[in-house]
């Protein structure tokens, strides 16, 4: 009976009466309740367990995926890459086999594209360690990107859009001229730069209330050289047919950090080398019942990182995603699902890195994208066409599945879908005035419940573009 002994020892006004102590404990229990160590199986929200048919075609044990596949960028051009991916799903008798895509998943991608960008990637994942509630995402991936993009930042370049399709008015860049010095030269290079970047992520997660709450915390270090493409030669033809060997002058990202162009207050354009390494976490209340493939629920995430220097730089993250099951046939084999996705992202701070306002990171998948266009956002556009500090995104997802092929111990679902991207900016926060928007078409297939392939096909205001790559949208 300790703690009638240790209740006996203190003065008389200082103890407390049975009631009391009943409801801390009471309290106690609630609030630790929320946190557990560890959840079975009938404690966990049935918003977060796998629709039958999902849960029927996932596979025990481990599943090994390997291909080579072929994809296309409007940016980059066509690309080729190897994909593999190893996941352990466990056993069905697994208390939280019916509630995660997965118990760990390795994910290694390598490939490049004709105009010479490369990339590589590795990631690993592992929610519920142990059966515990706790998840570890560890991610590292190397990009040299030949292809940057710099058209100017701000929110008045939105309104700057082409008259022609992107395509075409660079086709007349290209076209070399002849300099008062006699030499060829050429604009092929005007709005763009070379990056070559290393990022890595590590993010640890808590797990709480009935697995609808995400607590994640971490550190994302990247490592990057901007390269102008001023001086470079490129062979050319002529507009009388002749092959030359034409210099590039210099470009518009030579112009801004030179100071020829205007550019944002306490926004850093310059090239050369740069460290970074942040400091960020999120809350995230996930209501999905398949993270790989939603098709019923919603998420919702805030995210704040801060880079750890003299002078920092803040990155904030508020994200909606929210999905409804439409129609799905009495065999279950044909659905139509909806889903939306809705994002308001900002960077700030005294001396932000410009490279820095090209994307959003999105803490509970551990991943960067391109937050204003691309394609992870409006895909009629190309990828950081337009570049602001507040981007504003707004999309729509109608996604069928009509088939199911079983090839080589392969499984295979999925069908068309229709989309709609919306997307604004501003320099501060403030109601934006101009924006882009664009629509199209797409395919969506799911192979062996881990992976997802995708193609777009988007028209906007520049023309079309088209989108061969992995992973759903949102």
């Amino acid at each position: 009976m300790a703690s009638e002994g240790v209740a006996s020892i203190l003065p008389k006004d200082t103890q407390e009466s049975p009631y009391i102590a009943r409801v801390k404990i009471r309290l106690a229990t609630l609030a630790l309740g929320g946190l557990a160590c560890g959840y079975p199986q009938d404690s966990l929200d049935p918003r977060r367990r796998l629709h039958p048919y999902e849960l029927a075609r996932k596979r025990e044990g481990w599943v090994i995926v390997g291909y080579p596949t072929a994809g296309y960028d409007p940016l980059r051009g066509l690309g080729a890459s190897v994909v593999g991916s190893i996941a352990y799903n466990g056993r069905r008798t697994s208390p939280t086999f019916a509630y995660q895509p997965y118990k760990h998943y390795f994910f290694f991608q390598a490939g490049g594209y004709l105009k010479g960008s490369q990339y590589v990637r590795l990631v690993y994942d592992a929610p519920w360690l142990g059966e515990r509630p706790y998840r570890l995402t560890l991610r590292i991936q190397y990009r040299n990107e030949t292809q940057g993009q710099f058209w100017g930042l701000g929110s008045r370049y939105l309104s700057q859009k082409l008259s022609v399709p992107l395509s075409r008015y660079e086709k007349a860049l290209q076209v070399p001229f002849l300099g008062s010095d006699g030499r060829w030269y050429t604009r092929l290079g005007q709005y763009h730069f070379e990056v070559r970047q290393w990022q890595g992520w590590v993010i640890g997660e808590r797990i709480a209330h009935r697995g609808l709450v995400r607590l994640l915390g971490g550190l994302r270090a990247i490592h990057e050289e901007v390269l102008s493409l001023s001086g470079r030669s490129y062979e050319l033809y002529a507009s009388n047919g002749q092959k030359v060997s034409a210099l590039q002058g210099p470009t518009l990202l030579d112009s801004a950090a030179g100071g020829l162009v205007p550019t944002l207050s306490g926004v850093s354009v310059r090239t050369g080398q740069s460290t970074r390494l942040f400091a960020g976490g999120a809350v995230v209340w996930d209501a999905r019942d398949f993270e790989v493939s939603p098709t019923a629920g919603w998420c919702a995430e805030i995210a704040h990182e801060m880079s750890l220097s003299t002078l920092p730089t803040h990155k904030t993250f508020l994200g909606v995603r929210a999905y409804h099951t439409l129609y799905r046939s009495p065999s279950e084999k044909i659905q139509l699902v909806s889903a939306v996705n809705g994002v308001v992202a900002f960077t700030y701070g005294r001396q932000v890195f410009f490279t820095d306002l090209y994307y959003a990171n999105r803490w509970s998948e551990g991943r960067s994208f391109a937050i204003l266009t691309g394609p992870t956002s409006v895909r009629a556009f190309r990828e950081n066409r337009f570049v602001t500090p507040w981007a504003y995104v707004f999309q729509v997802e109608l996604r069928s599945r009509v088939a199911e092929v079983r090839l080589l111990r392969q499984h295979f679902t999925g069908g068309p879908i229709l989309f709609w991207d919306v997307a604004s900016g501003s320099d501060r926060l403030s109601l934006p005035r101009y924006g882009v928007q664009g629509g199209g078409v797409g395919l969506r297939l799911l192979w062996n419940m881990t992976t997802v392939l995708r193609a777009d096909a988007a028209y906007g205001a520049e023309g079309w573009q088209l989108h061969f790559t992995t992973g759903h949208t949102f």
